[in-house]
């Protein structure tokens, strides 16, 4: 799977991974040669790559001569009335370039209306790139740097708890709770996808944080429109005062989205802070356009995009686990609804430092796994975080499965 190393770029991947040139369908093209995507662009790609209404769309922007303006325009003002129709809990919207940039500014908005600086994070949770939050957890919560030029200050004011323990998780919250700008949570990990317990877990957060006045937020970059075309948490019936979205609300253009409901924006407006949300590609015309497009398309279309894709996932994961199971195969996948993860352990793994700590020993025959898939043209996740998109096909999950089974028995046999 990894070939030549690229000379000139420094962006994670370009000294491992192979360069895509183009994608079409369920398909990826390397080289020119054809390979089955298990990662749609980390889940953004929902309809698959070029789809329909996404070169329509492309095909607009030129006949309707949308450029980018770097000022307010329409487009961002009619992606807005969509997204109140999909999310309709909240009050504004704030629009961003990326992930990233939507949780970094969300914590701003949060320091300046609690003027505090602990930041509750959840252990396994990924939150971009933001200095801020980009540290993992040991077995004893404690914040490790995920990246050198990281302040010693950022390291103090992040606290981890045990995501889907509610009794460690109260513990914490109480020692912090007068301290405490927010708690943000994946509401399902892409570290660890599972739905067992979670929503008593989410329910716990909500109540902890109206009782003692804390900012939740919640990171739905990943869930944002895969659920059923709507969201974790109206899936799970929870309120947070402040959710992220993007990913799939894009259509393929990259795109951050704060959502603010209106206690949050009444306290904004009420002391007047001023909060700094700008940028040249904040609320761009292209993006917008391409976004509100296709949020409208799989709106509209929900029931026949999602009952494909959720079927097909069920399918892919029941068929897998009970091959798995029938030849003693040290592994299990877990999913939720098209978010899907094979770990490599039979154990029953609760948390990433679980599932870290299992397979630590096991990164060569993980190498090896993802290469034997990729030679027989399957390009499997970086991350392992596989997803599933309308474009892909019964056919594609047959093949993929066959060889996921081939590959599993000759690396990961008992």
């Amino acid at each position: 799977m990894f070939l030549k190393k690229n000379l000139f770029i420094l962006n994670e991947g370009y000294d491992q991974y192979p360069a895509i040139s183009s994608g079409f369908g369920s398909n990826i093209y390397i080289d020119k040669k054809k390979y089955i995507d298990l990662s749609f662009c980390s889940g953004t790609i929902l309809l698959g790559h070029q789809n329909k209404v996404f070169r329509s769309a492309i095909r607009n922007i030129t006949k309707k001569k949308i450029s980018i303006f770097g000022l307010p325009n329409t487009h961002a003002i009619e992606f807005s009335k969509t997204l109140k129709k999909i999310i309709p809990n909240y009050s504004k919207y704030i629009f961003t370039s990326s992930g990233s940039e939507a949780v970094y500014k969300s914590l701003r908005l949060c320091k300046a209306i609690t003027k505090k600086d602990i930041i509750i994070a959840c252990a396994g949770s990924w939150h971009g790139s933001s200095d801020k939050l980009l540290f993992g957890s040991n077995k004893n919560l404690n914040p490790i740097y995920l990246s050198d030029g990281i302040s010693k200050s950022d390291k103090n004011n992040v606290k981890f708890i045990p995501y889907n323990n509610i009794y460690k998780s109260k513990k914490i919250l109480n020692k912090f709770k007068n301290k405490i700008r927010c708690i943000i949570v994946e509401p399902i990990q892409g570290s660890l996808p599972i739905e067992e317990g979670v929503k008593e877990f989410l329910k716990f957060l909500e109540n902890f944080s109206k009782k003692n006045n804390i900012i939740l937020l919640f990171d739905e970059m990943i869930t944002g429109l895969r659920v059923d075309g709507s969201s974790a948490q109206k899936y799970f019936n929870i309120s947070p005062d402040i959710s992220i979205f993007g990913k799939c609300f894009g259509g393929g253009m990259p795109i951050g989205i704060i959502a603010l409901n209106n206690k949050i924006y009444k306290r904004i407006k009420k002391n007047k802070y001023r909060i700094f949300f700008g940028g040249t590609y904040s609320s761009n015309s292209i993006g917008s356009y391409v976004g509100k497009i296709t949020t409208d398309y799989i709106s509209k279309n929900k029931k026949k995009i999602f009952e494909s894709i959720n079927n097909l996932s069920e399918f892919f994961v029941v068929s897998l686990n009970k091959f798995i199971n029938q030849n003693k195969i040290n592994c299990r996948v877990y999913n939720f609804k098209s978010i899907i993860r094979i770990t490599f352990s039979q154990k029953k793994i609760t948390t990433r430092y679980e599932r870290d700590f299992l397979e630590k020993k096991k990164s060569l025959p993980i190498t090896k796994f993802k290469k034997f898939l990729f030679q027989h043209r399957i390009c499997y996740p970086s991350n392992g975080l596989i997803f599933i998109s309308y474009k892909t096909s019964n056919s594609d999950i047959k093949y993929v499965l066959r060889y996921i089974k081939k590959g599993l028995l000759k690396y990961f046999s008992k």
